[in-house]
């Protein structure tokens, strides 16, 4: 019984190693080519894999894009929670933290535009995005509070505030002719001007 149970246990970690050298070369793809132009080949093929073997781990491409962005989430709320315990937050600390997040991770915006886009989604990866969604902005709300936002109708605010930042960043985190500098600069200026906006909202 216990040599089984070992088998099964070696058995497991290399199927997690599996997956984890399949997120790796699918997050290595991503950074350097858009992610239309890459196929469960490609990502098999950086892997060191077979096509056919890549299909026992992930049935399809969002499937793997998905369990990236997952982590890049958890990342994200990890980033937001080192914040918190360093100091009291205001509007602008978080609007200015989710443009340097995304600016500085770039691909992760491009996969998050990924799924809010796309129509055509596997019922089980849409589920796991709404999973993954929901479970941000949960945190996000928990940042709100941090921020001073507690009256009747918070979430709405939340929810509203999020997506104020998040549209400025899909929308000017890549203008031609400017370096990614000025582009954060821009975006910064956005930022503040929002969160004062917001917070006119809230006095």
């Amino acid at each position: 019984m216990e040599a089984k149970s070992t088998f099964l246990k070696l058995k497991q970690s290399e199927r997690e190693y599996r997956r984890e050298l399949i997120l790796d070369a699918a997050v290595k793809l991503f950074a350097h080519k858009p992610f239309a132009s890459i196929g469960m080949r490609d990502i098999a093929r950086e892997a060191g894999i077979s096509p056919a073997s890549i299909y026992r781990y992930y049935p399809s491409r969002d499937a793997i894009l998905m369990e990236v962005l997952g982590q890049e989430i958890q990342d994200g709320k990890a980033r937001q929670n080192q914040r918190l315990q360093k100091a009291k937050l205001d509007l602008e600390d978080v609007a200015l933290g989710m443009v340097d997040f995304f600016m500085d991770k770039e691909s992760t915006l491009h996969l998050l535009a990924h799924f809010l886009l796309k129509e055509d989604m596997e019922p089980e990866t849409l589920h796991r995005f709404q999973e993954a969604r929901d479970y941000y902005l949960n945190n996000f709300d928990d940042v709100m509070l941090h921020a001073g936002v507690s009256q009747p109708g918070a979430r709405l605010f939340s929810h509203a505030f999020f997506s104020s930042i998040l549209g400025l960043i899909l929308v000017f985190h890549s203008q031609i002719g400017e370096e990614k500098e000025e582009q954060r600069r821009y975006l910064h200026r956005l930022a503040k001007f929002t969160a004062e906006t917001f917070s006119k909202g809230l006095s």
